[in-house]
Protein backbone atom coordinates (compact mmCIF):
# COMPACT_ATOMS: atom_id res chain seq x y z
CA UNK A 1 0.00 0.00 0.00
CA UNK A 2 1.14 3.27 -0.75
CA UNK A 3 2.54 5.51 2.38
CA UNK A 4 1.24 9.23 2.21
CA UNK A 5 4.75 10.27 2.05
CA UNK A 6 5.98 8.34 -1.27
CA UNK A 7 2.56 9.24 -3.03
CA UNK A 8 4.08 12.08 -5.31
CA UNK A 9 6.87 10.02 -5.91
CA UNK A 10 5.53 7.32 -7.06
CA UNK A 11 2.97 9.62 -9.34
CA UNK A 12 5.92 11.27 -10.64
CA UNK A 13 7.74 7.85 -11.64
CA UNK A 14 4.40 7.32 -13.29
CA UNK A 15 4.75 9.97 -15.34
CA UNK A 16 8.13 10.53 -16.15
CA UNK A 17 7.64 6.85 -17.54
CA UNK A 18 9.93 4.93 -14.92
CA UNK A 19 7.60 3.05 -13.12
CA UNK A 20 7.87 -0.67 -13.04
CA UNK A 21 4.91 -2.73 -13.65
CA UNK A 22 4.03 -3.86 -9.61
CA UNK A 23 4.53 0.75 -9.14
CA UNK A 24 2.17 0.93 -11.64
CA UNK A 25 -0.62 -1.32 -10.61
CA UNK A 26 0.06 -0.34 -7.35
CA UNK A 27 -0.99 2.91 -7.68
CA UNK A 28 -4.19 1.75 -9.60
CA UNK A 29 -5.22 -0.64 -6.48
CA UNK A 30 -4.51 2.78 -4.71
CA UNK A 31 -7.05 4.44 -6.71
CA UNK A 32 -9.76 1.96 -5.77
CA UNK A 33 -9.62 1.39 -1.89
CA UNK A 34 -10.46 4.40 -0.59
CA UNK A 35 -12.83 6.86 -2.24
CA UNK A 36 -11.03 9.90 -1.03
CA UNK A 37 -8.13 8.84 -3.05
CA UNK A 38 -9.96 9.14 -6.23
CA UNK A 39 -11.44 12.72 -4.89
CA UNK A 40 -8.06 13.56 -4.96
CA UNK A 41 -7.65 13.47 -8.49
CA UNK A 42 -11.02 14.63 -9.58
CA UNK A 43 -10.85 17.92 -7.64
CA UNK A 44 -8.44 18.61 -10.80
CA UNK A 45 -10.42 16.64 -13.23
CA UNK A 46 -10.64 19.88 -15.89
CA UNK A 47 -6.76 19.42 -16.41
CA UNK A 48 -7.61 16.66 -18.91
CA UNK A 49 -9.22 18.93 -20.85
CA UNK A 50 -6.42 21.04 -21.56
CA UNK A 51 -4.59 17.76 -23.02
CA UNK A 52 -5.00 14.82 -25.72
CA UNK A 53 -4.29 11.44 -23.28
CA UNK A 54 -4.55 8.45 -25.86
CA UNK A 55 -1.12 6.33 -25.54
CA UNK A 56 -1.88 3.89 -28.23
CA UNK A 57 1.73 1.50 -28.36
CA UNK A 58 4.18 0.85 -26.03
CA UNK A 59 7.15 2.54 -28.27
CA UNK A 60 5.33 5.61 -27.59
CA UNK A 61 4.69 5.47 -23.93
CA UNK A 62 7.67 6.96 -22.49
CA UNK A 63 7.83 9.58 -25.39
CA UNK A 64 4.32 10.13 -24.25
CA UNK A 65 4.58 10.62 -20.58
CA UNK A 66 7.25 12.76 -21.60
CA UNK A 67 5.20 15.34 -23.33
CA UNK A 68 2.77 15.38 -20.78
CA UNK A 69 5.13 16.70 -18.12
CA UNK A 70 6.41 19.19 -20.41
CA UNK A 71 3.21 20.41 -21.55
CA UNK A 72 1.63 20.85 -17.63
CA UNK A 73 5.57 22.33 -16.50
CA UNK A 74 5.08 25.07 -19.11
CA UNK A 75 1.14 25.81 -18.26
CA UNK A 76 1.60 25.44 -14.30
CA UNK A 77 5.21 27.35 -13.61
CA UNK A 78 4.13 29.32 -11.00
CA UNK A 79 2.56 26.22 -8.87
CA UNK A 80 4.15 23.58 -6.32
CA UNK A 81 5.64 20.79 -7.78
CA UNK A 82 2.84 19.25 -5.33
CA UNK A 83 -0.04 20.62 -7.24
CA UNK A 84 1.91 19.53 -10.08
CA UNK A 85 1.61 16.40 -9.56
CA UNK A 86 -1.83 16.31 -9.30
CA UNK A 87 -2.42 18.20 -12.53
CA UNK A 88 -0.68 15.77 -14.73
CA UNK A 89 -2.27 13.08 -12.47
CA UNK A 90 -5.26 13.34 -13.59
CA UNK A 91 -3.96 13.13 -17.10
CA UNK A 92 -2.52 10.34 -16.56
CA UNK A 93 -4.76 8.11 -14.04
CA UNK A 94 -7.48 7.04 -16.56
CA UNK A 95 -4.51 5.87 -18.37
CA UNK A 96 -3.09 3.38 -15.92
CA UNK A 97 -4.71 0.30 -16.71
CA UNK A 98 -3.81 0.77 -20.42
CA UNK A 99 0.21 2.03 -19.59
CA UNK A 100 -0.05 -1.20 -16.94
CA UNK A 101 -1.14 -3.42 -20.06
CA UNK A 102 1.44 -2.35 -22.25
CA UNK A 103 4.35 -2.52 -20.08
CA UNK A 104 3.50 -5.94 -19.06
CA UNK A 105 6.11 -8.89 -20.51
CA UNK A 106 3.22 -8.46 -24.12
CA UNK A 107 2.05 -11.50 -24.74
CA UNK A 108 1.58 -12.13 -28.47
CA UNK A 109 -2.32 -12.03 -29.81
CA UNK A 110 -3.81 -14.66 -29.52
CA UNK A 111 -4.02 -17.37 -32.16
CA UNK A 112 -8.03 -17.41 -32.33
CA UNK A 113 -8.29 -13.73 -33.17
CA UNK A 114 -6.36 -14.11 -36.68
CA UNK A 115 -7.85 -17.69 -37.13
CA UNK A 116 -11.16 -16.60 -39.94
CA UNK A 117 -10.23 -13.11 -39.74
CA UNK A 118 -10.56 -11.53 -43.11
CA UNK A 119 -8.60 -8.42 -42.54
CA UNK A 120 -10.99 -5.89 -40.29
CA UNK A 121 -9.14 -2.70 -40.48
CA UNK A 122 -9.93 0.60 -39.06
CA UNK A 123 -12.84 2.85 -40.74
CA UNK A 124 -11.79 5.27 -43.09
CA UNK A 125 -13.13 9.00 -44.72
CA UNK A 126 -15.59 7.74 -46.90
CA UNK A 127 -19.69 8.61 -47.08
CA UNK A 128 -22.61 8.88 -49.71
CA UNK A 129 -24.14 11.95 -50.95
CA UNK A 130 -27.32 11.82 -52.06
CA UNK A 131 -28.94 15.96 -53.30
CA UNK A 132 -32.26 16.26 -53.69
CA UNK A 133 -32.98 14.78 -57.15
CA UNK A 134 -32.12 11.60 -55.56
CA UNK A 135 -28.65 10.94 -56.98
CA UNK A 136 -25.95 8.97 -55.20
CA UNK A 137 -22.62 10.35 -55.19
CA UNK A 138 -19.81 8.15 -53.23
CA UNK A 139 -17.37 10.17 -51.38
CA UNK A 140 -13.77 10.00 -51.12
CA UNK A 141 -11.50 13.02 -49.71
CA UNK A 142 -8.72 11.52 -51.96
CA UNK A 143 -10.85 12.40 -54.73
CA UNK A 144 -10.69 16.11 -55.62
CA UNK A 145 -13.90 17.61 -57.58
CA UNK A 146 -16.61 19.94 -58.08
CA UNK A 147 -19.76 18.01 -57.55
CA UNK A 148 -23.14 19.61 -58.99
CA UNK A 149 -25.61 18.99 -56.39
CA UNK A 150 -28.51 21.14 -58.18
CA UNK A 151 -28.63 23.69 -61.02
CA UNK A 152 -25.69 26.47 -60.95
CA UNK A 153 -24.76 25.15 -57.73
CA UNK A 154 -21.65 23.41 -57.32
CA UNK A 155 -19.50 22.11 -54.43
CA UNK A 156 -16.25 20.84 -53.87
CA UNK A 157 -15.31 17.79 -52.42
CA UNK A 158 -11.46 16.99 -50.88
CA UNK A 159 -9.56 16.77 -48.43
CA UNK A 160 -11.40 19.30 -46.29
CA UNK A 161 -14.34 17.16 -47.11
CA UNK A 162 -17.46 18.32 -48.87
CA UNK A 163 -17.33 21.98 -48.93
CA UNK A 164 -20.85 24.25 -49.59
CA UNK A 165 -20.68 28.00 -49.75
CA UNK A 166 -23.13 30.83 -49.78
CA UNK A 167 -23.87 31.80 -53.41
CA UNK A 168 -25.54 34.84 -51.63
CA UNK A 169 -28.75 34.65 -53.90
CA UNK A 170 -32.32 34.76 -51.85
CA UNK A 171 -33.68 30.84 -51.36
CA UNK A 172 -37.43 30.82 -52.36
CA UNK A 173 -37.30 26.97 -51.78
CA UNK A 174 -35.42 24.79 -49.19
CA UNK A 175 -33.34 21.92 -51.50
CA UNK A 176 -31.93 19.00 -48.86
CA UNK A 177 -28.62 17.17 -49.51
CA UNK A 178 -28.15 14.50 -47.66
CA UNK A 179 -24.65 12.47 -46.07
CA UNK A 180 -24.53 9.39 -44.95
CA UNK A 181 -21.72 7.64 -43.58
CA UNK A 182 -21.59 4.09 -43.35
CA UNK A 183 -20.20 1.45 -40.73
CA UNK A 184 -16.69 2.16 -40.82
CA UNK A 185 -16.48 5.75 -42.35
CA UNK A 186 -16.73 9.08 -40.78
CA UNK A 187 -16.38 12.33 -43.43
CA UNK A 188 -16.59 16.14 -42.90
CA UNK A 189 -19.05 18.75 -44.25
CA UNK A 190 -19.16 22.26 -44.48
CA UNK A 191 -22.46 23.89 -44.75
CA UNK A 192 -23.24 27.25 -46.73
CA UNK A 193 -23.23 29.27 -43.83
CA UNK A 194 -19.71 27.94 -42.47
CA UNK A 195 -20.85 25.67 -40.10
CA UNK A 196 -18.44 22.33 -39.86
CA UNK A 197 -19.70 19.08 -39.23
CA UNK A 198 -17.63 15.77 -38.32
CA UNK A 199 -20.16 12.94 -38.89
CA UNK A 200 -19.60 9.69 -37.21
CA UNK A 201 -19.62 6.47 -38.77
CA UNK A 202 -23.03 5.27 -39.07
CA UNK A 203 -24.95 8.56 -39.16
CA UNK A 204 -26.98 10.45 -41.75
CA UNK A 205 -27.29 14.35 -41.88
CA UNK A 206 -29.52 16.09 -43.88
CA UNK A 207 -29.34 19.91 -44.47
CA UNK A 208 -30.52 22.32 -47.57
CA UNK A 209 -27.88 22.99 -49.68
CA UNK A 210 -28.18 27.00 -49.00
CA UNK A 211 -30.39 28.08 -46.04
CA UNK A 212 -33.11 30.71 -46.06
CA UNK A 213 -32.98 34.11 -44.07
CA UNK A 214 -34.87 32.94 -41.25
CA UNK A 215 -33.39 30.01 -39.73
CA UNK A 216 -30.60 27.29 -40.38
CA UNK A 217 -31.69 23.80 -39.12
CA UNK A 218 -30.32 20.22 -40.10
CA UNK A 219 -31.78 16.95 -39.74
CA UNK A 220 -29.33 14.37 -37.18
CA UNK A 221 -29.31 10.26 -37.43
CA UNK A 222 -26.26 9.08 -35.29
CA UNK A 223 -23.44 11.11 -34.01
CA UNK A 224 -21.98 14.44 -35.07
CA UNK A 225 -19.79 17.12 -33.61
CA UNK A 226 -21.37 20.87 -34.78
CA UNK A 227 -18.32 23.88 -35.01
CA UNK A 228 -21.59 26.72 -35.50
CA UNK A 229 -20.80 29.75 -37.26
CA UNK A 230 -22.02 32.59 -35.62
CA UNK A 231 -25.32 34.31 -36.77
CA UNK A 232 -27.13 36.27 -34.06
CA UNK A 233 -29.79 36.95 -36.53
CA UNK A 234 -30.09 33.35 -37.94
CA UNK A 235 -30.44 30.54 -34.77
CA UNK A 236 -29.00 27.07 -35.71
CA UNK A 237 -31.19 23.81 -34.95
CA UNK A 238 -30.18 20.27 -34.61
CA UNK A 239 -33.44 18.08 -34.94
CA UNK A 240 -33.09 14.32 -34.05
CA UNK A 241 -35.91 11.95 -33.54
CA UNK A 242 -35.61 12.53 -29.90
CA UNK A 243 -34.78 16.36 -29.59
CA UNK A 244 -34.72 19.95 -30.86
CA UNK A 245 -31.11 21.97 -30.26
CA UNK A 246 -31.04 25.29 -30.47
CA UNK A 247 -27.65 27.20 -30.69
CA UNK A 248 -26.07 30.70 -31.28
CA UNK A 249 -23.04 29.85 -32.70
CA UNK A 250 -20.76 27.05 -30.21
CA UNK A 251 -19.52 23.71 -30.25
CA UNK A 252 -20.89 20.52 -28.85
CA UNK A 253 -21.86 16.81 -29.85
CA UNK A 254 -24.70 14.80 -30.64
CA UNK A 255 -25.19 11.08 -30.33
CA UNK A 256 -28.59 9.08 -30.48
CA UNK A 257 -27.35 5.95 -31.20
CA UNK A 258 -28.75 3.31 -29.63
CA UNK A 259 -31.85 2.74 -27.28
CA UNK A 260 -30.73 4.83 -24.62
CA UNK A 261 -32.09 8.57 -26.60
CA UNK A 262 -29.72 11.49 -27.19
CA UNK A 263 -27.02 12.99 -25.74
CA UNK A 264 -25.73 16.50 -26.32
CA UNK A 265 -22.09 17.63 -24.92
CA UNK A 266 -21.29 21.17 -25.27
CA UNK A 267 -17.69 22.26 -25.43
CA UNK A 268 -18.00 25.94 -25.48
CA UNK A 269 -21.00 28.56 -26.61
CA UNK A 270 -24.50 27.87 -25.12
CA UNK A 271 -27.22 25.88 -26.44
CA UNK A 272 -31.20 25.40 -25.65
CA UNK A 273 -32.77 22.06 -26.01
CA UNK A 274 -35.87 20.51 -25.48
CA UNK A 275 -37.25 17.19 -26.18
CA UNK A 276 -40.22 16.31 -28.71
CA UNK A 277 -42.88 15.65 -25.80
CA UNK A 278 -42.17 18.73 -23.87
CA UNK A 279 -42.23 22.53 -24.75
CA UNK A 280 -39.72 23.37 -21.87
CA UNK A 281 -36.65 24.09 -23.21
CA UNK A 282 -33.47 23.26 -20.74
CA UNK A 283 -30.28 25.96 -21.24
CA UNK A 284 -26.67 24.26 -20.58
CA UNK A 285 -23.53 25.57 -19.90
CA UNK A 286 -19.96 24.52 -21.07
CA UNK A 287 -18.80 21.08 -19.91
CA UNK A 288 -22.07 19.66 -19.15
CA UNK A 289 -24.31 17.12 -21.37
CA UNK A 290 -28.12 16.85 -21.53
CA UNK A 291 -29.69 13.54 -21.39
CA UNK A 292 -33.09 12.36 -23.41
CA UNK A 293 -34.89 9.29 -23.49
CA UNK A 294 -35.96 8.18 -26.95
CA UNK A 295 -39.19 9.60 -26.61
CA UNK A 296 -38.43 12.74 -26.11
CA UNK A 297 -38.21 12.86 -22.09
CA UNK A 298 -35.60 15.06 -20.35
CA UNK A 299 -33.21 12.91 -18.26
CA UNK A 300 -31.14 15.31 -16.73
CA UNK A 301 -27.78 17.70 -16.92
CA UNK A 302 -24.63 17.03 -16.12
CA UNK A 303 -20.82 18.10 -15.68
CA UNK A 304 -18.81 15.92 -17.71
CA UNK A 305 -15.31 15.55 -19.00
CA UNK A 306 -16.24 16.81 -22.82
CA UNK A 307 -13.29 15.52 -23.81
CA UNK A 308 -14.69 11.81 -23.01
CA UNK A 309 -17.54 12.79 -25.21
CA UNK A 310 -15.89 14.48 -28.46
CA UNK A 311 -12.26 12.04 -28.68
CA UNK A 312 -13.81 9.82 -31.71
CA UNK A 313 -13.46 13.50 -33.59
CA UNK A 314 -9.64 13.54 -32.67
CA UNK A 315 -9.23 10.17 -33.60
CA UNK A 316 -9.00 8.57 -30.19
CA UNK A 317 -11.20 6.11 -28.44
CA UNK A 318 -11.98 6.99 -24.64
CA UNK A 319 -13.73 4.84 -22.18
CA UNK A 320 -14.06 5.93 -18.56
CA UNK A 321 -15.94 2.60 -16.86
CA UNK A 322 -17.68 2.14 -19.88
CA UNK A 323 -19.82 -0.87 -20.02
CA UNK A 324 -18.44 -3.62 -22.55
CA UNK A 325 -21.81 -3.35 -24.64
CA UNK A 326 -21.65 0.11 -25.39
CA UNK A 327 -17.56 0.04 -26.12
CA UNK A 328 -18.44 -3.33 -28.54
CA UNK A 329 -21.34 -1.41 -30.40
CA UNK A 330 -19.05 1.61 -31.07
CA UNK A 331 -15.77 -1.06 -32.48
CA UNK A 332 -18.90 -2.49 -34.48
CA UNK A 333 -19.83 0.88 -35.99
CA UNK A 334 -15.81 1.76 -36.60
CA UNK A 335 -14.53 -1.43 -37.65
CA UNK A 336 -17.39 -3.11 -39.51
CA UNK A 337 -17.92 -5.52 -37.73
CA UNK A 338 -20.52 -7.81 -35.74
CA UNK A 339 -20.91 -8.42 -32.34
CA UNK A 340 -21.85 -12.12 -30.49
CA UNK A 341 -22.11 -12.95 -26.64
CA UNK A 342 -21.81 -16.15 -25.13
CA UNK A 343 -23.69 -14.39 -22.35
CA UNK A 344 -25.56 -11.47 -20.96
CA UNK A 345 -23.69 -11.67 -18.46
CA UNK A 346 -20.46 -10.09 -20.29
CA UNK A 347 -22.28 -7.34 -21.42
CA UNK A 348 -22.10 -5.64 -18.19
CA UNK A 349 -18.57 -5.94 -17.60
CA UNK A 350 -16.74 -2.25 -17.85
CA UNK A 351 -13.36 -1.46 -18.78
CA UNK A 352 -11.42 2.27 -19.10
CA UNK A 353 -9.27 2.96 -21.05
CA UNK A 354 -7.79 5.22 -23.76
CA UNK A 355 -6.66 4.10 -27.42
CA UNK A 356 -6.65 5.87 -30.77
CA UNK A 357 -8.99 4.89 -32.87
CA UNK A 358 -6.89 3.58 -35.99
CA UNK A 359 -4.88 0.73 -33.99
CA UNK A 360 -5.77 -2.61 -35.08
CA UNK A 361 -8.82 -4.39 -33.58
CA UNK A 362 -6.87 -7.21 -32.56
CA UNK A 363 -4.51 -4.75 -30.00
CA UNK A 364 -7.54 -3.37 -28.72
CA UNK A 365 -9.65 -6.42 -27.97
CA UNK A 366 -6.67 -7.99 -26.34
CA UNK A 367 -6.32 -4.89 -23.75
CA UNK A 368 -9.59 -5.21 -22.83
CA UNK A 369 -9.73 -9.15 -22.52
CA UNK A 370 -6.39 -8.54 -19.96
CA UNK A 371 -8.03 -6.11 -18.18
CA UNK A 372 -11.25 -7.04 -17.99
CA UNK A 373 -10.81 -10.95 -18.05
CA UNK A 374 -13.62 -11.99 -20.98
CA UNK A 375 -12.07 -14.11 -24.28
CA UNK A 376 -12.82 -12.58 -27.70
CA UNK A 377 -12.36 -14.49 -31.08
CA UNK A 378 -12.66 -13.36 -34.09
CA UNK A 379 -14.39 -15.62 -36.91
CA UNK A 380 -15.13 -13.99 -40.32
CA UNK A 381 -16.33 -10.37 -39.55
CA UNK A 382 -17.87 -11.28 -35.96
CA UNK A 383 -16.43 -10.77 -33.13
CA UNK A 384 -17.51 -13.68 -30.04
CA UNK A 385 -17.31 -12.12 -26.57
CA UNK A 386 -17.03 -14.91 -23.87
CA UNK A 387 -15.90 -15.42 -20.35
Amino acid sequence: MIQESDKDELILKVLDGIATPDEIQTLARWMETDPSNEVYFDQLKKAWNLTSGPIPSEERVEHELGNYMEYIRSKHRKYSIGLLLKYAAIVMIPLLSVIYWLQLEKDEIPSQMAVGNPGIIPGEHKAMLITAQGQTIALLPSQERDICVQEDFVVKNGQAGIVYQDSKKAVSTLQYNTLKTPRGGEYTVVLSDGTKVYLNAASELKYPVQFDSKKRQVHLSGEAYFEVARDTNRPFYVVTDAVRVKVYGTEFNVNTYGIGGTQTTLVSGKVGIRGKSSGQEYMMEPLQLAEFDVNGEFKGIRNVNAGTYTAWKEGFFVFENEGLEDILNRLSRWYDVDVFYGSEKVKGYHFTGHMEKYEDVEIILNAISKMVGVHFTIKDRTIVVTE
